[in-house]
């Protein structure tokens, strides 16, 4: 589309006749004719007449225009030769910024799936607590593995004993994420009598990740491939 036909548009959008129009803007009606019909251009001051006539603005009419014939055609025009170096600054600056953007995004993607991918943030770590059963108030708290090496007056005495041991087993397990020593003392809620407590003694450590893990490893693909395909494209528009 020409600057004419563009501008013939709009006067027929206002329902103005190239009479009205031309008087508008103080020049011959022929003369308007052959500005629509892009058999003259217009100098800069019939140019921000012809606009103002029409009540538009130079962004209005410039934006609706190919490139390329503003620049092959209209470029000699003061003020579409400031539009198109304002427009040129500001592609400038734009693709400058998206290209900051993807490169800011590559950035972060291979610390981010790293981090993930070696759980150096969020542990994936499980540690295994075994609990052999109560523990009552006033005995030792490895009373559980440690009652072997207690002296008893008789050995019916010691055997008594173990096999009360035996029967007192209940044997609880607890799998932690953060370490809490080869083993802890923690108390009984709800136990039958106060001072009633538990120890859990470290079984095995084992590796389970988690969905923590596995979120920042997608997000550091989803901003590698993110920022790859946008600097691509950005340096494709910037050869076009």
């Amino acid at each position: 589309m020409t600057l004419g036909d563009l501008l013939k548009q709009h006067r027929a959008q206002q329902q103005l006749s190239q009479a009205d129009l031309a008087e508008k803007m103080g020049i011959e009606q022929s003369y308007l004719s052959k500005l629509e019909g892009d058999r003259s251009l217009p100098s800069d001051a019939i140019f921000a007449a012809w606009l103002s006539a029409l009540e538009l603005s130079v962004d209005d009419v410039l934006t609706q225009l190919d490139k390329s014939y503003l620049h092959a055609k209209l470029r000699q025009l003061p003020d579409v030769h400031q539009w198109l170096r304002e427009h040129s600054v500001q592609r400038q600056v734009h693709a400058r910024l998206r290209t900051y953007i993807a490169v800011f995004f590559i950035a972060i993607a291979v610390p981010l799936f790293y981090l993930g991918q070696q759980a150096l943030v969020f542990d994936d770590s499980v540690y295994e607590y075994n609990s052999p059963g109560l523990v009552m108030p006033g005995e030792r708290p490895d009373i559980f593995y440690a009652w072997h090496r207690l002296s008893f007056p008789t050995q019916d005495e010691k055997n008594a004993f173990a096999n009360e041991m035996i029967k007192r087993e209940d044997r609880k397990i607890q799998l932690l994420r953060h370490y809490r020593g080869e083993q802890f003392n923690e108390p009984i809620e709800n136990a039958p009598n106060d001072g009633f407590t538990r120890t859990y003694y470290l079984k095995k450590t084992f590796a389970e990740p988690r969905w923590q893990n596995t979120l920042m490893q997608a997000l550091g693909l989803f901003f590698g491939v993110f920022g790859l395909v946008a600097l691509l494209l950005e340096l494709k528009r910037n050869k076009n």
